[in-house]
C-alpha cells in the first residue's frame, strides 16, 4: 500500500529528475519550437490539427493557414469556443472545423489522411494512448508533430507508464509538489480525478515515460526523426509514417472468422445455425 515512505520515493524521483533538467542549457521556448515547426512543414501541404482547441483556441490551425498550407481542418471534441469563432470571423479564415473524437474509428475515417499531422496534450488524456496512435497513423501522409506531457524514466525499468486514476492523495500530492501545482492544473495526476459524466479526457489517464512514448510511436508505425525535451514533463516528437502496422487484428476480424468457420461447418453438417457459439 503506498504510504508516506511511497510518497517521500516519488519526491526524491521527481526531484532529482527536475536538479537534471534545471541544468540544462539552450532547450528552446516550447511555443516558439512548435510554431517554427509548423511555419517549416505548413506550405503546400493539408494540415490537421488534433485537439487544437482547448487553451489556445485554434491558434496551431491559423499559423499553418498562415504559413501557406492547402487546406487545414482542426479536429477535436469540444464545441468550438468563442475565442476560436472570434479569431476565425476576424481573419476571414479558411480553417474547417470537425467536432469529432480521436478514439472513434468512424471520426477518424471521416477526417482522412493529411500530409501534416499537429497533435499536442492530447494522447495522455486517454485512456487507450496506443490506440490514438494508431488512429494519428492512419491520418498521417508525410509527417506527425506529437507534442506529449511526460514523466521521467524510472530507474531499473525501461518503457515504464503510471495510471493516474485510483492512485492515494499522497501520491497526487507528490506530483503536485513536482509540478509546482496546488492540485487542480492536472486533474488525475496532481489531484483528484474528475469523474463528470462525460468529461473524463479533461483528467491526466497516464504518466508516460519518454522510452515508453519512442516504443509506442515505433509499433504504431513511426519513425522518429525529431526529438525535444523541453523539461522533465514536456517532450515533442516530429516523426514518419513507416508500415501500417499489421501486428493488431482489425475490427471485427474474430467475428469473421468464426461467421466464416461457422458457415463452413453448415455445408457439412445441415442445420447447424451460423451464429452459435462453438
Amino acid at each position: 500500500m503506498y504510504d508516506e515512505w511511497g510518497a517521500r520515493l516519488t519526491r526524491a524521483w521527481l526531484g532529482g529528475a527536475r536538479r537534471i533538467a534545471d541544468r540544462r542549457r539552450g532547450v528552446p521556448d516550447i511555443w516558439r519550437q512548435r510554431r517554427a515547426w509548423v511555419e517549416e512543414l505548413a506550405p503546400g501541404r493539408s494540415f490537421i490539427d488534433v485537439g487544437g482547441m482547448f487553451a489556445v483556441a485554434g491558434d496551431v490551425s491559423f499559423w499553418a493557414e498562415d504559413a501557406g498550407a492547402t487546406s487545414v481542418l482542426l479536429f477535436d471534441g469540444m464545441d468550438p469556443s468563442l475565442e476560436f469563432q472570434a479569431k476565425h470571423a476576424a481573419r476571414q479564415s479558411g480553417v474547417r472545423y470537425q467536432q469529432a473524437d480521436l478514439h472513434d474509428p468512424e471520426d477518424v475515417a471521416i477526417a482522412g489522411r493529411h500530409d501534416i499531422v499537429w497533435c499536442a496534450g492530447v494522447i495522455y488524456h486517454s485512456p487507450s494512448p496506443f490506440q490514438q496512435l494508431l488512429h494519428l497513423r492512419q491520418m498521417t501522409g508525410e509527417k506527425l508533430l506529437l507534442g506529449s506531457h511526460v514523466v521521467p524514466e524510472v530507474p531499473g525499468l525501461e518503457n515504464a507508464c503510471i495510471f493516474y486514476p485510483g492512485r492515494s492523495a499522497a501520491a497526487q500530492a507528490a506530483f503536485a509538489h513536482a509540478h509546482g501545482d496546488p492540485g487542480t492544473r492536472y486533474p488525475g495526476a496532481t489531484g483528484p480525478f474528475d469523474e463528470t459524466p462525460n468529461l473524463a479526457y479533461a483528467n491526466m489517464w497516464w504518466g508516460i515515460t519518454p522510452s515508453a512514448l519512442r516504443g509506442m510511436l515505433a509499433h504504431a508505425g513511426f519513425s522518429i526523426e525529431s526529438e525535444v525535451r523541453y523539461s522533465r514533463f514536456f517532450m515533442d516528437v516530429i516523426a514518419r509514417p513507416t508500415a501500417e502496422p499489421d501486428h493488431i487484428p482489425p475490427l471485427g476480424f474474430s467475428r469473421e472468422r468464426g461467421q466464416g468457420r461457422l458457415h463452413a461447418m453448415t455445408d457439412d453438417v445441415p442445420g447447424w445455425a451460423t451464429t452459435a457459439p462453438v
